[in-house]
């Protein structure tokens, strides 16, 4: 339990790396705010972790629109009293939706798929830290965890806005961790690895339809292919572990890291 009393805010709560990072979070002790636009998906999940035995509770949000950023920060303050971490989570992967042609040539990329990607996993970002900074270094204290990738570390041929706007979180963090030092509040960056998540079945389609030696596999036979051939543990990585990943970073032993991106990929970026 070392994060009994403490609150923490996690954004994209609901899908499959937001669970396992709130679950962790409320495992170690800390009240968690489940922020997320998929209301009956969040819901479910409230009501499972609340028959886990957690305190935690639900806020609906769009990262990308200032006022409910803002909302969320008022929320949590009004249900819990304080805010200890905050957790940026939330994310779009840009792959093409539905039967729409493949489109990972930049020429190909249209203003709004870059936008929509940029949005939500960049400006979603900036806008969640800005509403809850001013509190942070007024009580000089807080941890500020976004989740990067280990796309952020080398750009992807197929997914380049997402790579792109990865690399800029991580960028971003590091200004934020520079500005926010003579606060004594912490941040840092979490890059995950390759993760059996409803993103990572997308993106396991769409190589089965884009790389024709493979188009016969399954999603879950491509995912394993591209698991053994980039992961030197020859593992997948879990959502648990990102989540106790983000526990240390919100723990005490860790008050002396700032500005750090951290990779749980097993190997696949070692930098």
């Amino acid at each position: 339990m070392r994060l009994a009393n403490k609150v923490a805010v996690v954004t994209g709560a609901a899908g499959g790396l937001g669970e396992g990072i709130s679950r962790c979070l409320a495992a170690a002790g800390a009240k968690v705010m489940l922020s997320d636009l998929q209301d009956e998906a969040t819901n479910k999940l409230v009501s499972a972790m609340r028959e886990d035995g957690f305190d935690v509770a639900m806020h609906r949000t769009d990262v990308t629109q200032r006022a409910d950023t803002e909302a969320l920060f008022d929320a949590t303050i009004s249900k819990f009293g304080q805010v200890d971490f905050l957790i940026s989570n939330a994310g779009v992967d840009g792959l093409p939706s539905g039967d729409a042609p493949p489109a990972p040539l930049i020429e190909n990329v249209t203003d709004d798929d870059w936008d929509a990607v940029m949005d939500v996993n960049l400006k979603g970002v900036f806008l969640t830290c800005r509403a809850f900074i001013p509190y942070f270094k007024e009580r000089r204290a807080g941890r500020i965890i976004n989740i990067s990738s280990v796309a952020g570390r080398q750009g992807i041929e197929f997914l380049a806005p997402y790579a792109a706007s990865k690399a800029a979180v991580i960028s971003f963090t590091q200004s934020l961790a520079l500005q926010l030092a003579p606060h004594r509040v912490n941040a840092n960056t979490v890059c995950p690895g390759i993760i059996w998540t409803p993103m990572w079945e997308r993106l396991a389609n769409y190589l089965n339809n884009t790389t024709p030696t493979d188009q016969a596999a399954k999603p879950e036979e491509m995912f394993d292919s591209v698991v053994k051939q980039m992961i030197p543990f020859g593992a997948p990585q879990q959502a648990q572990d990102i989540g106790d990943s983000v526990v240390f970073l919100c723990a005490p032993e860790s008050k002396e890291i700032t500005g750090q991106a951290l990779n749980v990929c097993g190997g696949i970026r070692m930098n």
